[in-house]
């Protein structure tokens, strides 16, 4: 821990205990944590998979949670998955298993119809593609501000067979220029652009150099930004998941307490994610520095905490009730 910026340890140690610390100490050290993927439905079985990580010689395991999820002894890398005809065939894609776990918690009912749903912030599109195979006659809009980034997201979705999706070049808080009517979606999922806590490793020395708290407070202002002007999109009774990959509670706690002190028609949903042995949980924090959040927050939300199998991550889900 004495490796990594003065602030950023008093920080840690203030979120963490001592034995979490012990997790975060192990991620932080190691140069990459297991390779893990995930099955596209659309286009494969789980017969099919495991035939071929099993004739590739390839040690796994399958995940009960998330579903779909496969995770590889520590010898297995990202190029012997890229070698196999099905990773090249888009039958399994790459993802981190905390990743896959936001979309799974959108609660409406799979054969319900005319739903309409909302990738805030999608690129590389992989949790599109998740809720394209949880929800596969709903409509599906995707923005993405970045032309790089939303060209290879339309890459991805061709190659693995994500039809139907409407991808937008564009800030998605712009999204008045292109939605018909406020109250349109019944699921809207913003995993938010943030400062990337999760990309913190002692082998990471230019994400070490330029971590700052200025970065921080630049993202929880655009992430607010970005909640502000999405809410009146969503419909009555609409779901909404607010995730990021990173610790700070300025992007976490804050901007859930922020969102519940500004729409009162917005309540806090229990995040009930089971603990195993590649994915270790924590409530929310009840306060941080002088900082006290609303007491349902620490309740309901759960943060994934990094360790050798899983990125840290930060889940929430607000439901749109009736005034």
């Amino acid at each position: 821990m004495n490796a990594l910026p003065k602030d950023l340890t008093l920080r840690l140690e203030r979120i963490f205990t001592k034995e979490e610390i012990t997790l975060l100490k192990t991620s932080i050290s190691q140069e990459k944590r297991n390779v893990s993927c995930r099955v596209n439905t659309l286009k494969s079985t789980q017969n099919e998979i495991e035939e071929a990580f099993q004739k590739a010689s390839l040690w796994y395991t399958k995940l009960d949670s998330p579903a779909w999820a496969y995770i590889f002894d520590t010898w297995v890398s990202e190029k012997d998955l890229w070698k196999l005809k099905i990773y090249k065939a888009g039958k399994i894609y790459l993802q981190g298993i905390s990743s896959q776990i936001p979309a799974n918690f959108f609660s409406m009912e799979k054969e319900s119809e005319n739903l309409r749903i909302l990738d805030a912030c999608a690129a590389p599109g992989w949790k599109t593609g998740q809720l394209r195979e949880l929800y596969p006659n709903a409509e599906i809009w995707a923005f993405e501000p970045s032309k790089i980034r939303h060209e290879k997201m339309q890459h991805n979705f061709s190659k693995l067979w994500y039809e139907n999706i409407q991808t937008i070049h564009d800030d998605v808080r712009n999204i008045s220029s292109y939605v018909p009517d406020e109250s349109y979606f019944d699921m809207i999922l913003i995993d938010a652009p943030c400062s990337g806590e999760g990309s913190i490793t002692l082998w990471n020395e230019k994400y070490l150099q330029n971590w700052s708290l200025w970065q921080i407070k630049k993202y929880y202002s655009l992430q607010k930004s970005i909640c502000a002007a999405l809410i009146p999109y969503l419909k009555q009774w609409g779901e909404l998941i607010y995730s990021t990959c990173t610790i700070a509670p300025e992007e976490n706690e804050w901007i859930v307490h922020y969102l519940l002190c500004n729409n009162q028609n917005l309540q806090l949903k229990n995040i009930d994610l089971e603990e195993n042995k590649y994915i270790k949980i924590k409530k929310w924090l009840k306060q941080f520095e002088k900082y006290h959040f609303k007491n349902e927050i620490s309740e309901h939300c759960i943060r994934v905490i990094p360790s050798e199998y899983s990125e840290w991550f930060f889940i929430s889900k607000l439901i749109k009730w009736a005034l």
